[in-house]
């Protein structure tokens, strides 16, 4: 007997529900699949629930290098490239391609 592709949507939806977070959109998880055979890179999630919760930043250094700044300590290699997709922003770096919220903030950082 075949699902109901409704019936996914519902489950996908109570899912979400119960984790509290949204996912990204189907369009925004193509294109980073596409990004990530092209360049063969990883795609990672770490940075997309604390996106969601706007913990997480673009920092802009004084040379305009951007990078994906959890804290002092963590944070990503240079951003390349930026892409907006839907809700989502897929942003490729030197080593990998990291998916976050679109409205993640922007602010200028110390070297």
């Amino acid at each position: 007997m075949q699902k109901n592709p409704d019936q996914d949507s519902t489950e996908s939806n109570a899912q979400n529900a119960q984790s509290g977070y949204r996912l990204p959109e189907n369009n925004t998880l193509q294109h980073a699949a596409k990004l990530s055979i092209v360049e063969d890179k990883p795609i990672m999630m770490d940075y997309w629930t604390n996106s969601l919760d706007k913990t997480v930043l673009i920092g802009v250094k004084e040379n305009k290098e951007k990078l994906l700044v959890k804290s002092e300590e963590e944070y990503t290699s240079p951003v390349s490239k930026i892409y907006k997709v839907g809700k989502e922003y897929i942003i490729v770096t030197e080593n990998s391609i990291y998916l976050v919220d679109v409205e993640i903030p922007t602010k200028k950082i110390s070297s």
